[in-house]
């Protein structure tokens, strides 16, 4: 693809470093085949990444409206998907924001709530 001179292997983050990237980042490209949470869509979003991820597994389900999606398999809209990001700031801070108010829906404290929830009705039906 002709990008070689341009992408760097980091290795391993801490992370501080790896918030640094996510925060300093124009777009977060996640074009994951599988996951079964996509926390890395979440982290970025958590720090205000405009993100373009997969449509396949959990990550449209996660993102919702607050990422652009696309095939993994389709390398030319994945581009051009990244080109349309960073040639329009209206759309990459409308992203940013709907990114952040998407990772506000989730936390530790809600999922264990809801979790108990479920499990008292299940307790309560029995």
């Amino acid at each position: 693809f002709g990008i070689h001179n341009d992408v760097v292997i980091l290795g391993f983050l801490s992370n501080e470093e790896l918030r640094h990237f996510y925060a300093a980042c124009e777009v977060f490209v996640f074009p994951s085949f599988y996951e079964g949470f996509g926390f890395p869509i979440l982290e970025a979003f958590n720090c205000g990444a405009a993100v373009i991820t997969s449509n396949v597994s959990s990550c449209p389900e996660l993102a919702g409206t607050a990422a652009l999606t696309i095939d993994p398999n389709d390398i030319q809209q994945m581009k051009d998907s990244i080109i349309t990001v960073l040639n329009d700031l209206e759309l990459r801070e409308n992203l940013k924001a709907r990114g952040l108010k998407r990772a506000g829906e989730f936390s530790f404290q809600r999922t264990a709530e809801e979790t108990l929830k479920v499990y008292e009705e299940v307790y309560n039906g029995c």
